[in-house]
C-alpha cells in the first residue's frame, strides 16, 4: 500500500479474504462490473484504500476478455475499450481495422452510440483471431453465430479456484 494523507497505509492495513458472498471489486480491470473471489486483499483502517494480491494477472485478464467475447450480450463501451487495450491497439488503429472513424470508436467507448450487431460480432471475431487465445480461435464459429438477442452484461464474477485457475460466471440482465 502507499503513504497518503500523512500516514503509511501498511501500518493500518487489515487483511480480508474475498468470497463469493463478499467479493473484491476489481476496478483495475478498467471494467465497472468485475468482482473477484478467492483472493486476499488489504484495507487501510485509516483512509479506506485497498490493495489486493492477485495471482496470475495476465491469465485473469485473458479470462475476463474471453468471458466478454463469449457472452451473448451487447458490448458496452468499457468492454470495447478493454478488448482494444488488450490487443494494444490505439483507437485510430482499431478504427481502421473495423472500418469506422476514430470518432465512432470514441462514441462506442463512451456509450453514446453503441455498435450495431454486425460490428459487435466483428469486434468479437477480431479479438478472437488476434488475441492468441486458442480457446477463442477454436470457438469462433460457434460463439458468433448464436448472438441474436443481445442484452446487457450485468457483471462478471471471477473466482480463484483451489487449483489456482480463474473461473468466471457472467450475469446477463433478465437471466
Amino acid at each position: 500500500m502507499v503513504k497518503t494523507n500523512g500516514h503509511c497505509c501498511d501500518d493500518f492495513a487489515v487483511e480480508r479474504h474475498a468470497t463469493r458472498n463478499s467479493p473484491y471489486h476489481f476496478v483495475d480491470s478498467g471494467l465497472p462490473n468485475v468482482f473477484l473471489a478467492g483472493i486476499r486483499y488489504f484495507v487501510c483502517k485509516k483512509c479506506g484504500k485497498q490493495a489486493a494480491e492477485i495471482p496470475a494477472v495476465e491469465k485473469l485478464m485473458q479470462t475476463i476478455a474471453r468471458t466478454i467475447v463469449e457472452t451473448e450480450s451487447q458490448l458496452t463501451g468499457a468492454e470495447i475499450r478493454f478488448l482494444r487495450k488488450r490487443l494494444r491497439k490505439k483507437a485510430v488503429e482499431f478504427a481502421k481495422i473495423v472500418s469506422v472513424t476514430p470518432e465512432q470508436v470514441s462514441r462506442w467507448e463512451n456509450d453514446s452510440n453503441p455498435p450495431d450487431k454486425s460490428t459487435d460480432k466483428l469486434i468479437r471475431m477480431y479479438y478472437g483471431a488476434e488475441s492468441g487465445d486458442p480457446h477463442l480461435r477454436k470457438m469462433t464459429g460457434d460463439w458468433l453465430k448464436t448472438i441474436s438477442e443481445l442484452t446487457p452484461l450485468r457483471g462478471i464474477r471471477v473466482d480463484l479456484s483451489r487449483g489456482r485457475e480463474w473461473k468466471t460466471q457472467a450475469a446477463v440482465a433478465g437471466r
